[in-house]
């Protein structure tokens, strides 16, 4: 266990321990949140159901969604999938069914001879058939072995993949059209900075109430900034932000709740805040609309202010995770200003 966090830097790094030769290559393709998983047939009707526990979660949209959508695909379609943004490659060092042995043909003689031992399991590998691509390897000596090491270790490869895959999502939403204008305009009027993507537009702005209401619409995806001054005589819990969030559905989206027994609030680090985190659904009986949101709101000690980070999606009839994850890529990139920028800053 002690080298498996080396093994992930090596891998992470680009240095490679394959046997394969690069070419040129094209950018991946496929949908973001589709993972396509190469195992053996009778390996997956085994690996599923724990593979399924870690990267197949249910997050409620209120419907409940999968996190990530796994699609299983047999070695003879490989092929016409292996240039796809997410790959996993499953398999065995003790089994000579196709993707079991192809594997072992990839591995270098040292981490076969690691994986042997116990000491090697999960390999990420970037970029390995096309550019942007996530490729993700689960070796292990047997079956049995396969199957401890996904409960023991399939939380960590779950969270190196989703740092991935936000890396590469950020990498996409921002490379082309970023709104720099817009951005600028958030700078000089408001006291935080944040970048902005294509299509996204002003739906509301309000110094009185000390918020602005970030749109982008089919489907429907908001993200709202509000900001007090925080004197310590209140404490800055849940309940404070589920009813601030509520007041300022009424004064701006049309009547918006907090659906509150769908509701989890979660104490997070959210970039160098501790912070309050909700995850759950809204809904507008009046409008009969409803979606999931999530909120976060910290103290900023710097300038004693409160910041509530609040964004949510109504896509009816589509999957609203992808559209949440873009929104908290948004999110991460907010930063306090103590005042405005002024022509000078610039």
């Amino acid at each position: 266990m002690k080298k498996l966090p080396f093994l992930l830097l090596i891998f992470l790094l680009g240095i490679s321990l394959f046997t394969w030769k690069c070419g040129t290559k094209g950018k991946a393709y496929g949908e973001d949140d589709v993972i396509y998983v190469f195992a053996d047939s009778s390996d997956w009707l085994k690996y599923e159901e724990p593979f399924n526990t870690i990267f197949g979660q249910f997050v409620r949209t209120p419907l409940m969604e999968p996190e990530y959508i796994l699609v299983w695909k047999p070695f003879t379609q490989f092929e016409h999938y292996k240039n796809y943004k997410n790959i996993f490659i499953i398999g065995r060092l003790d089994s000579q069914d196709p993707v079991s042995q192809n594997v072992r043909e990839l591995l270098n003689p040292e981490i076969i001879e690691g994986i042997e031992s116990g000491n090697y399991f999960y390999i990420p590998k970037g970029d390995v058939y096309s550019l942007n691509q996530n490729v993700i390897f689960f070796v292990a000596e047997s079956g049995d072995a396969m199957i401890q090491k996904i409960i023991d270790l399939g939380e960590l490869a779950y969270q190196d993949f989703r740092k991935l895959y936000f890396r590469r999502l950020k990498k996409q939403m921002f490379e082309h059209m970023e709104q720099k204008e817009l951005q600028t305009y958030l700078e000089k009027h408001f006291p935080f900075s944040i970048r902005i993507q294509h299509d996204y537009f002003i739906a509301n702005e309000n110094l009185q109430e000390n918020f602005v209401w970030i749109r982008r619409l089919d489907p429907d995806r908001s993200l709202l900034i509000h900001w007090i001054q925080y004197d310590g005589t209140f404490p800055l819990n849940s309940r404070w932000v589920i009813d601030e969030r509520n007041r300022l559905g009424r004064l701006t989206f049309s009547g918006d709740v907090i659906v509150e027994d769908e509701t989890k609030a979660f104490v997070v680090q959210f970039k160098d805040w501790n912070a309050i985190r909700l995850e759950g659904t809204w809904k507008n009986d009046s409008l009969t609309l409803g979606g999931p949101f999530r909120n976060i709101s910290f103290v900023d000690s710097t300038t004693q202010r409160i910041y509530m980070i609040d964004y949510y999606v109504q896509a009816i009839g589509k999957r609203k995770v992808p559209y949440l994850d873009q929104l908290n890529v948004i999110a991460h990139t907010f930063e306090v200003l103590e005042k405005p920028r002024s022509e000078e800053d610039y």
